[in-house]
């Protein structure tokens, strides 16, 4: 059956941190340390809220009282969502969606970030819907997370094509029935036009 709909996801698929942001991370919170370390223990805070939850500020918070850092909470966010967009992702989407092909996002995010990407990057209009773990309560690659969406979407899995950076998140896609492929922002654009074509999705 041909696709009526593709799931894309965001870090790593169509958005990505700014080149230097990780190694800059010390000068703008104002901590000295391994980078690394800090990142770890904010991811470390972040995944138990990926499926729900709003805590994710007071957990912040607590972390930059942890390493000492000088940012306030207000700099540390604005950090946090730094992310650039890949406009020639958005293009290919756009000129899918002309076309009558349904794109949706579908991403892991706790609820601070995942209302900055659809209210400020512009999400909420790029896309036809918005499938974030922190609203639907469970989060990839956990199968129901996928049929939530299917439930959602009133479609049959073998309609949907999912594109995801992890391999895992593809797996549990395909165990559900979707179509799905690995796509990383790194491979370019060929690679996701290769995709596409793959499933008879063709951009000109």
């Amino acid at each position: 059956m041909p696709i009526k709909a593709i799931l894309f996801d965001a870090d790593g698929g169509i958005q990505r941190r700014p080149h230097g942001w990780k190694d800059a991370l010390g000068e703008r919170l104002g901590f000295r340390g391994d980078p690394t370390g800090f990142l770890a223990d904010v991811y470390d805070a972040e995944i138990p809220i990926l499926d729900g939850g709003n805590d994710f500020i007071e957990r912040l918070s607590t972390l930059l009282a942890h390493w000492n850092c000088t940012a306030t909470l207000e700099e540390a966010l604005h950090v946090w969502t730094m992310l650039d967009v890949a406009s020639e992702i958005m293009e290919t989407i756009s000129s899918l969606r002309q076309r009558g092909v349904n794109c949706h996002l579908a991403s892991n995010q706790e609820a601070y970030k995942a209302r900055y990407m659809s209210e400020v990057l512009g999400y909420r209009d790029l896309f036809d819907k918005q499938f974030y773990s922190c609203h639907i309560g469970v989060k990839k690659p956990d199968g129901g997370y996928f049929r939530a969406i299917l439930s959602d979407l009133k479609l049959p899995p073998n309609q949907l094509l999912f594109i995801d950076d992890r391999q895992a998140n593809v797996d549990s896609a395909r165990e559900v029935g979707l179509h799905a492929a690995t796509y990383h922002l790194n491979t370019g654009l060929a690679e996701l036009h290769r995709i596409l074509g793959a499933h008879d999705l063709h951009i000109p």
